[in-house]
């Protein structure tokens, strides 16, 4: 997909995107190749595969529940004027 077409659906500027992207790249998640002015990105399934795999390690552990979490912590601490 182009970058502009990557970034379409998001409500962020195409510069953020485009770091974004940068660092997706840099994880050799995804490649880019620019062909004449439009910067073109492409996923790497293999790279993709092999992250897959490291993150379905950590779906051993429970969501956590972050208002569950807060109501815990605003009873854990004393509370701050």
């Amino acid at each position: 997909m182009a970058v502009t077409d990557v970034a379409d659906p998001f409500d962020m500027s195409l510069a953020a995107i485009s770091k974004h992207l940068m660092i997706l790249t840099r994880a050799g998640l995804i490649s880019q190749e620019k062909r004449g002015r439009v910067k073109w990105c492409k996923l790497e399934p293999d790279a993709l595969r092999a992250a897959s795999v490291w993150m379905q390690g950590f779906g051993q552990f429970e969501p956590v529940n972050l208002d569950a979490f807060e109501r815990f912590l605003a009873t854990e601490l004393p509370q701050r004027e």
